[in-house]
């Protein structure tokens, strides 16, 4: 017999059934900002603290946000460079993989897989700027 869980969350003194998905993404922020409170705590930082320095709230939250609003970017354009890099041919996304994926030198690869390194950064060149034409797409 398959048990179902059932997840409930409390909302204005009733509890609520709500997916798996919400609940944990609820206990994950509370767990958050408990954390930030234990280190605002541990380093004396309180709102009233920061009015009393001068320091904007509002600066800190637009900040907060502007970092999410990059790091949402930043994914997206890793996720797209992925699938540009998927799309190369074998020897291409072999090379790119070994140089940025793996981190070695093309003086390394070129001593690996015997091609002058001077072949090396020309392909890396060439591939470099194939990527670049199909990110702009």
């Amino acid at each position: 017999m398959e048990q179902h869980n059932k997840y409930t969350l409390v909302v204005n003194k009733n509890r609520v059934t709500v997916t798996k998905e919400v609940y944990k993404a609820y206990y994950r922020c509370r767990d958050r900002e408990k954390y930030l409170d234990k280190l605002a705590e541990e380093n004396n930082i309180s709102l009233e603290g920061c009015a009393e320095k001068g320091i904007s709230v509002e600066y800190i939250i637009s900040s907060a946000e502007d970092s999410m609003e990059d790091t949402i970017i930043l994914k997206h354009m890793i996720a797209r460079m992925l699938h540009c890099v998927k799309m190369l041919n074998e020897p291409e996304r072999t090379l790119i993989t070994e140089l940025y994926l793996r981190g070695k030198s093309e003086r390394q690869l070129s001593k690996e897989i015997g091609v002058p390194p001077m072949t090396i950064h020309d392909r890396k060149s060439r591939i470099l700027k194939k990527l670049k034409k199909m990110m702009e797409k």
